[in-house]
């Protein structure tokens, strides 16, 4: 009897042991008891709602919580330029976007950082769908006639942006259409696509969080810079089905940390990060949010971003977006 309590008592203890070793090799590369992810927009919008609904899953793979901190603002500048200075533990991460690492760093005179060489890719999350959307006051009920419009009234039109893709895509718009609409910045899509509703912006190129709105009539989805139509809104036409020129560019989201984060790091939180979007009630949501999930690790997401900032440049150089 005393051997056999012997034996159970040695076996608790050798599997206890092993229960605090393979806790330790998780949480092992990672320091800090919270994972705080940095989200360039504020709350509300389709990059914060992206960012909680991943960031609960991957908190309970990572075996503490994941806390999303907003800093908008500078479209997008302010949050990179924080975890850019950031130790590079894997504490500090950025839910970065093609807004703040693909275009910004073309878009200034003097860039404030370098997305390939100042940030260690951990994960690809996925890429957004963007819609053009006008005030249902504006006539016309599809690109062409909206286009004839705009050109009939040369003032008194103006289009908000609230992220670099936003403006980029507006842009374009208006060079292929010979269009003088005047911008109206905002730091995020919420405040944006109210003005927007209540006529203060007449048109705007934005993120599916404007959706719900064109399904009950407070805003028109003229198309979908897709290549396919969108499941939301299937009757509304693609960029090209519109007659707009395809830009040839992914708006595309993912997570990076600061340069120099070890190899350990990067590799427990990509998995953590991959392994989240992979559950199918992550999935769900994320597709009625209107946003494609596409997880990929570290490696992959590193060629992604040193393509799409080639690609980006280019885009960028044709379209003619103004240098800040």
């Amino acid at each position: 009897m005393q051997e056999e309590i012997m034996a159970r008592l040695r076996f608790g203890f050798t599997l206890a042991v092993a229960l605090a070793w393979m806790t330790t090799a998780v949480a092992a590369p990672i320091p800090c008891r919270t994972v705080i992810v940095v989200a360039p927009f504020p709350a509300g919008s389709n990059t914060d709602a992206i960012a909680r609904l991943i960031g609960e899953k991957v908190g309970e793979k990572l075996g503490r919580p994941l806390v999303i901190d907003n800093k908008p603002g500078a479209e997008g500048q302010i949050a990179a330029v924080d975890v850019r200075r950031s130790a590079p533990d894997g504490c500090r991460l950025l839910f970065a976007t093609s807004g703040n690492l693909s275009i910004l760093p073309h878009i200034r005179r003097d860039p404030p950082y370098d997305p390939v060489r100042d940030f260690t890719p951990v994960a690809e999350v996925g890429r957004y769908n963007f819609f053009l959307f006008v005030n249902p006051e504006m006539p016309g009920k599809d690109v062409r006639s909206w286009v004839e419009a705009v050109r009939e009234r040369r003032d008194g039109h103006n289009y908000a942006t609230a992220n670099n893709t936003n403006l980029l895509a507006f842009t374009e718009i208006q060079r292929q259409f010979g269009l003088r609409m005047e911008r109206v910045n905002y730091k995020g899509e919420p405040e944006a696509l109210t003005d927007l509703m209540q006529n203060r912006v007449q048109a705007m190129v934005a993120t599916s969080l404007g959706v719900p709105y064109a399904k009950d009539g407070r805003l028109r989805a003229l198309a979908v810079m897709t290549s396919q139509r969108s499941p939301l809104l299937p009757q509304v036409p693609t960029f090209a089905e519109a007659g707009i020129s395809d830009l040839g560019i992914l708006p595309w989201a993912g997570i990076v940390g600061p340069a120099g984060m070890p190899g350990e790091t990067t590799d427990a939180l990509s998995a953590a990060f991959v392994s989240a979007m992979e559950h199918r009630n992550v999935r769900d949501r994320a597709e009625e949010l209107g946003f494609s999930l596409n997880p990929s690790p570290a490696g992959n997401f590193a060629q992604l971003v040193r393509d799409q900032h080639a690609i980006y440049g280019r885009v960028i150089r044709e379209v003619g977006l103004p240098v800040q």
